[in-house]
């Protein structure tokens, strides 16, 4: 039997990189590289069949599936995108590469592991046998160890507010801070040599970290199966992917964190919870079964196939359901397009009102301005009306005090 890693070839995601990195240590040879976005194209040499194990995101290009016929899959680790894709405004396409010959090839070749209970559920609504089988990333070995061993902190794409305010932070404590990101330039040309020394060179950079903060999930997952310390500073439930690793780590929101509202002693981090451990010991006695099952394997791929149409029905299924898809896609456009007429006719009618108010409330705030400049004019005429008031009382005191006086003057005369 020959042996395929899966990969994306363009990807600018080290994050990829480290799946195929994973599941390549399972393999006792790697004769061939597919790209997971032609998956549909792969052919080996002779027609021979190749062993994979799938641990994958799919169907960034919908049109790729299903896989080649020389693919003997190992489905585990299987993720679908149609929560990002499918749910981009103006796109109708969602689960139609999954229904028919799509969907009879995942049947043939389950039960599906899947990488979160997002795409678990979601196969099982349409008659797929799956379970949550966690990533492959999380069999990962540790990195070696180096000198400078826990005298940095990483942290890894975190959201440009949250660095600005733990970098500092930590810093003020003495702690080196490495910055990182797991994006790099886009290279599809780039050997798999230089990939795999990439991906280690950075797992070991997270290997000898004190600690690790990101909001990754390729980088967080690695982190757990290296038992590296491990915070997660991301707004929850807002990437699917993410359940039920959510529970996996030490977390906080990003707003919890910048309002301080967060227990993490970054200095001391505690040890991962764990929670992680049987999932993957599962996946790695998965992955070894698989390859003792296959090693000795001598059937055609023909022989091993566990589908019955031909690759005539593939390529008519794969057309039929493009083009019902993009006449989908078509006539929902055409419908966008006439809401987005009625919709700039509609704001050119509130653009109008709109400065006729702002012309209005102009008006306003004039007539306001006049009233509390005549305001302040007759609070100046008060305050002067009582200021004469009060020196006209103290002119009648005066007087009144005078004519006393007077008075008494003239009584003690007359007394005399």
């Amino acid at each position: 039997m020959k042996y395929g890693v899966l990969y994306n070839k363009y990807n600018v995601n080290i994050g990829d990189d480290i799946q195929a990195y994973a599941t390549a240590r399972f393999l006792p040879s790697v004769d061939y590289f597919i790209d997971r976005e032609h998956i549909d194209e792969f052919k080996s040499d002779n027609g021979e069949p190749v062993a994979v194990i799938m641990n994958a995101w799919y169907m960034w290009a919908k049109w790729n599936w299903p896989p080649s016929k020389y693919i003997v899959p190992d489905m585990i680790g299987f993720h679908y995108a149609d929560h990002q894709l499918a749910k981009q405004p103006g796109s109708p396409i969602k689960y139609e590469f999954l229904e028919g010959i799509g969907g009879d090839w995942l049947r043939a070749y389950g039960p599906v592991g899947c990488r979160d209970m997002f795409t678990k559920s979601k196969l099982e609504e349409i008659g797929v046998d799956a379970y949550f089988s966690g990533c492959i990333t999380m069999t990962l070995p540790k990195m070696p160890e180096r000198e400078n061993k826990g005298e940095y902190i990483c942290l890894v794409d975190l959201e440009k507010k949250v660095e600005d305010k733990l970098k500092p932070m930590l810093e003020e404590q003495g702690i080196e801070v490495k910055v990182i990101t797991q994006n790099r330039e886009r290279d599809g040309d780039m050997s798999w040599e230089d990939r795999c020394a990439m991906v280690e060179e950075l797992l070991t950079v997270y290997q000898n970290a004190r600690c690790v903060v990101t909001k990754r999930l390729h980088c967080s997952l690695p982190c757990l199966a290296m038992d590296v310390p491990v915070f997660l500073i991301k707004e929850m439930e807002d990437d699917i992917r993410f359940d039920p690793y959510y529970d996996f780590f030490y977390r906080t929101t990003v707003t919890k964190f910048m309002n301080d509202e967060y227990e993490y002693d970054f200095l001391n981090p505690p040890k991962n919870k764990g929670m992680h451990i049987k999932y993957r010991e599962r996946i790695i006695e998965n992955c070894e079964n698989f390859i003792r099952s296959v090693e000795n394997e001598t059937r055609t791929t023909d022989e091993l196939r566990k589908t019955t149409y031909t690759d005539e029905e593939v390529l008519r299924w794969r057309h039929d359901t493009m083009k019902t898809a993009m006449d989908l896609w078509l006539v929902k456009g055409r419908g966008y397009q006439k809401d987005n007429k009625t919709l700039r006719k509609r704001d050119a009618s509130n653009k109008k009102e709109i400065e006729r108010l702002l012309s209005r409330l102009n008006e306003v705030k004039d007539k306001c301005n006049a009233l509390r400049d005549e305001k302040k004019r007759l609070n100046s005429d008060i305050e002067n009306l009582e200021n004469e008031k009060k020196a006209l009382e103290k002119q009648r005191d005066d007087f009144r005090a005078l004519s006393k006086f007077q008075k008494i003057k003239a009584v003690f005369k007359n007394e005399v």
